[in-house]
C-alpha cells in the first residue's frame, strides 16, 4: 500500500540549547524534522526523471497534455521509492494532495500564476501514477501511450438491434484487455472509483456508502450512453 507513515532520524536535535523552554524546544525540533524530511524527499532518485518531465511541461504550452503518460510513470516511481525507504516521514498519507504538491515543488511552480494547463497535466499525471502503482494490471503506460483495461474505461457497450430502427441495447463490458485511451478519461475514472472522505459528523450525505454512489454514477452513465447512441447532442 502507498498509504503509510515512515520514520526519520533527527540528527540535529543535539543542537538545541539546554536553557530553552519546553515549548520553544518542541517548536525547534518540529522545524528541524520538517527541514530534514524535506531534504530527504528532495533526495529521491525518482525526482530527477520527474524534474525533466516537469521542465518540459512548463515550456510546452498547449502540448502539456502529451506529457501526462511520462509524468504518471515518474509518480509511480516516486511512490515506489518512498515506500522502500525508511528514513522519510510523511505527515498524513502519500496521497494525491501530497504527490501533487511534491511535483509542484520539483517544478518550482508558483501557484499564484494559475497555469491551468500545467496544473491539469500534473493532476492527471498524479492520478494515473497512483492508479498504476495500486492497480498495475488495470492501468499502464507503454511507449508514452496510456492503456486502461477495457471494462474499466468503458463499463457498458452499446449495440445496435438488428431490424429495429433506432433501437439499441447496452451490455456490460467484460473485456479485460488493455486499450489505448485519451487523458480526459482519467478524471472520470478517478471520480468514479476513489472513495469519498467524510468530513465532520455523519450527515445524510456523508453517511452514504460507496455502493450507493457507484449505483448513482452508473445510472447517470447509462443516461449519457442512451443520449449518445440516439445522437441527441443538445440534451447530451
Amino acid at each position: 500500500m502507498i498509504y503509510k507513515n515512515l520514520f526519520i532520524k533527527n540528527k540535529d536535535k543535539s543542537k538545541i540549547g539546554k536553557n530553552m523552554t519546553k515549548d520553544a524546544k518542541k517548536t525547534m525540533i518540529k522545524e528541524i524534522e520538517q527541514k530534514d524530511n524535506q531534504d530527504l524527499l528532495m533526495s529521491l532518485k525518482a525526482n530527477e526523471k520527474a524534474k525533466k518531465v516537469l521542465f518540459l511541461a512548463t515550456n510546452l504550452g498547449n502540448n502539456l497534455i502529451k506529457l501526462v503518460p511520462k509524468m504518471a510513470v515518474s509518480v509511480d516511481e516516486i511512490i515506489t521509492e518512498i515506500n522502500k525507504r525508511q528514513d522519510i516521514k510523511v505527515k498524513g498519507e502519500i496521497d494525491f494532495i501530497f504527490l501533487k504538491d511534491h511535483l509542484y515543488t520539483l517544478a518550482s511552480y508558483d501557484k499564484a500564476k494559475k497555469d491551468r494547463g500545467f496544473e491539469m497535466a500534473v493532476i492527471r499525471g498524479v492520478k494515473l501514477g497512483i492508479k498504476m502503482n495500486t492497480q498495475p494490471k488495470v492501468f499502464k503506460v507503454e511507449n508514452d501511450e496510456i492503456l486502461i483495461m477495457s471494462k474499466v474505461a468503458v463499463p457498458f457497450k452499446t449495440e445496435q438491434l438488428k431490424g429495429v430502427k433506432g433501437g439499441t441495447t447496452k451490455k456490460e463490458n467484460k473485456d479485460e484487455t488493455l486499450v489505448p485511451v485519451n487523458t480526459s478519461i482519467i478524471d472520470n475514472i478517478w471520480s468514479a472509483t476513489q472513495p469519498i472522505k467524510k468530513r465532520g459528523g455523519k450527515t445524510k450525505d456523508t453517511a452514504r456508502n460507496l455502493n450507493d454512489v457507484s449505483s448513482e454514477f452508473l445510472t447517470e452513465l447509462n443516461k449519457v450512453y442512451n443520449l449518445a447512441s440516439k445522437k441527441e447532442n443538445a440534451k447530451l
